[in-house]
């Protein structure tokens, strides 16, 4: 060897060599044997478990046979209208058209339609139900006591006998008038808490994320939502036109693809199943979590520092970079916009590797816990455990047709793949044929060509320049002849509407759906009402799949979040989430038509004796309602009705004409005062009689005592 500047070289003996080459041996082993290390913590950490989870799911879901990874990849292509690149090449080697015939997609779109029309309408898909039966307030319980003590003290004193059925009796009476006013609370509670629910509803996106979950639905094998998580959004607060950004807490929802979902392949129920989430962020996204309790910082450090120049790329997967071509997006191989990938992992987990990242209280280092965690690239910046007082994750997932004993179902291009393939082919035999017949074919005769003479240039009253026959013998065949090719585009336009119905009945979703026309039955109303109400059946099998698995399961996680964090009585906790997608499936047009048919047979006296003003008031109220006007202000209320009819009633008393009709009291055709009703009891005079004075429990107030029984 030489020294820096010398040209002299410098001679090693054999035993030199021989120690520089150990040492350089020497050194390269320890820093596998480091590296190694290293390696073995990261796969006996949190971070290697989570890593090593996440591909056994990739693993399945990118199998041929199991996995579901290239029906998504098809299903994309069939909804955008393109070809395979095997079939592309096998298309563009014949040289034919590339024409691609749309009727999965047309199908998809018009199931979406029907689907917004049931979930997302100004009719709610789900309600809050009141308690059937409402616990009495004590406080109503000890003034019923009360009054009947006053009212045993009065007749007594009144010489009059009171008989153990009189008591009996009157405290049923007052008990049910009770039980019926808590009722009528209860409701109105019910319909305010399902109002406030509503607009969290709004405020964090649900609708939204139904809206984009609606469209994935009758795409892919499975649509998913994911939520409610609590989300620190920015808010702005006005005041005398100047605005103050403050950072409030709330609960949100969003629509997860299906190509960012895994989770474990041996599950018949996705809610028994771990769940792992890929989603992409951005540096300025994590430098916000430096800020938020829960997050390790020093974790969130080392990902901006190792991570700073090129993002995460640790979590590829195949069908990535052919959907980003269909999305319109970057490829993530690439991540020049250097996102950084994240994996959300959800379910059981070793308390032995909770401690080893840090966490604590794990009372059992062997027992399995369920947490939420956050990996980014090997390093884990969030674990907590799951908020969900039912242990479950908040991943929600159905399919347009279920299969049962697996999470994974069929959508559209699935179900249509076959009618899909023929179709196309006939298709593109229609546009080939077309092209082929479109006009005459020209034989021209080369040798027969006069020289200059062009045999490709065709135009009208071309003049043929020919050279004779080089035997000299006159010849049979024209130097230049036309023939015309056959057209069968009839034919092939009939076989491709004959798919195209037999794609209306493999699918359930018929043209006149969309708003086609219908022939046949489907001229009339009537008919074409029958023809609809028997392919809406499809529908309501794919409304009652996301009733069960999308908005039972999810309202019922928000109710439990609601019980666990207000502060307000919102929820007593005896009510009940009702989803009523089925029912608006089918009964949206025909419970309309039923309450016009309603309002028209009661419109005689007789019924209204019956139902009153205020029963009358009330359907009023709901059909107008259901039509898109605003009941409210077009009907009076029940107070702006009585106060009419006491107007109306001292006026004509106050006329006193003969032969003037009175107007009937406020309680017109319903029981007499002080009776038992519906909302409690009504007000009135007191009455004596076997049954006794009756009360406004309502008004919370003992009437002045009166005799029970049979007094003078």
């Amino acid at each position: 060897m030489s020294a820096p500047g010398s040209a002299v070289l410098r001679v090693v003996g054999p035993a030199s060599m021989n120690q520089q080459l150990s040492d350089i041996a020497t050194q390269k082993a320890q820093a596998e044997d480091r590296a190694l290390q290293v390696q073995d913590q990261v796969e006996a950490s949190l971070a290697g478990f989570i890593r090593s989870e996440f591909h056994m799911m990739q693993r399945h879901r990118n199998s041929g046979n199991a996995g579901w990874s290239d029906r998504l990849l098809a299903a994309m292509r069939t909804f955008k209208g393109e070809y395979d690149a095997v079939k592309l090449a096998e298309i563009d080697k014949f040289g034919g058209s590339r024409v691609y015939a749309r009727l999965i997609a047309m199908k998809c779109r018009g199931a979406t339609s029907l689907l917004r029309d049931v979930y997302l309408s100004p009719d709610r898909a789900w309600g809050i139900a009141a308690p059937d039966d409402p616990e009495i307030p004590p406080n109503i319980k000890q003034s019923i006591m009360q009054l009947i003590q006053t009212e045993i003290g009065t007749m007594q004193q009144a010489g009059a006998q009171v008989t153990p059925d009189q008591i009996r009796d009157r405290t049923m009476n007052l008990i049910e008038a009770a039980r019926d006013a808590a009722k009528r609370k209860a409701q109105n509670q019910a319909n305010i808490a399902e109002d406030k629910i509503d607009e969290l509803l709004k405020e964090g996106g649900f609708y939204k994320a139904v809206a984009e979950f609606l469209v994935d639905l009758p795409i892919f094998p499975f649509g998913c939502i994911k939520g409610p998580i609590v989300r620190i959004l920015p808010d702005v607060k006005w005041n005398n036109g100047k605005a103050t950004t403050v950072q409030l807490p709330k609960l949100c929802w969003q629509r997860i693809s299906p190509f960012d979902i895994w989770f474990t392949p041996g599950v018949a129920d996705i809610e028994d199943a771990a769940v792992i989430e890929r989603s992409r962020i951005t540096r300025a996204e994590l430098n916000d979590c430096l800020d938020l309790p829960g997050y390790n910082k020093d974790a969130i450090q080392s990902v901006l520092r190792d991570y700073g120049s090129g993002g995460i790329n640790m979590d590829w997967d195949t069908t990535d970079a052919e959907r980003a071509v269909m999305e319109s997006r970057e490829n993530p191989h690439y991540n020049r916009s250097f996102m950084l990938s994240m994996l959300t992992y959800t379910g059981n987990c070793q308390g032995k590797l909770l401690q080893g990242w840090g966490m604590k209280n794990i009372p059992d280092e062997n027992r399995d816990y369920y947490v939420e965690a956050q990996l980014l690239g090997q390093y884990v910046i969030k674990v907590q455990f799951s908020p969900s007082p039912r242990r479950r994750h908040p991943y929600y997932i159905t399919s347009f047709e279920k299969v049962p004993g697996t999470p994974v179902g069929n959508g559209l291009p699935d179900i249509l793949a076959d009618i899909q393939d023929v179709s196309n082919a006939t298709l593109r035999s229609l546009v080939n044929n077309l092209s082929i017949s479109s006009g005459p074919q020209v034989v021209v005769l080369e040798d027969r060509l006069s020289p200059g003479e062009d045999g490709d240039d065709l135009y009208p009253w071309k003049r043929w320049h020919m050279t004779s026959d080089p035997l000299g013998q006159a010849s049979s065949v024209a130097p230049v002849t036309f023939f015309q090719p056959n057209s069968n585009a009839q034919e092939l336009l009939a076989v491709y509407q004959a798919f195209s119905q037999m794609a209306d009945d493999l699918s359930a979703i018929p043209k006149y759906l969309a708003g086609s026309g219908a022939g046949g039955a489907g001229r009339t109303a009537s008919g074409l009402a029958m023809l609809m109400g028997n392919a809406s059946k499809v529908l309501q099998t794919v409304a009652a799949n996301i009733d069960r698995d999308i908005y039972n399961p999810l309202l019922g996680n928000l109710f439990d979040l609601i019980m666990l964090t207000d502060q307000t009585g919102l929820l007593s906790g005896e009510e009940k989430v009702q989803v009523l997608g089925v029912n608006v499936a089918l009964q949206k047009e025909t419970e309309r038509s039923r309450q016009l048919e309603f309002l028209q047979i009661t419109a005689n006296p007789v019924d209204m004796q019956i139902i009153g003003p205020r029963g009358r008031a009330n359907v009023l109220r709901a059909v107008s309602t259901t039509i898109g006007l605003p009941g409210e202000d077009i009907v009076p209320s029940d107070d702006q009705l009585q106060a009419q009819q006491k107007a109306a009633a001292e006026q004509a008393q106050a006329a006193g004409a003969p032969g003037h009709m009175q107007q009937p009291p406020d309680n017109a055709g319903g029981p007499p005062n002080g009776q038992p009703t519906a909302q409690g009891t009504t007000p009135g005079p007191q009455v004596t009689g076997d049954m006794g004075p009756r009360t406004n429990l309502q008004q919370q107030q003992p009437n002045p005592p009166v005799a029970i029984g049979g007094g003078p």
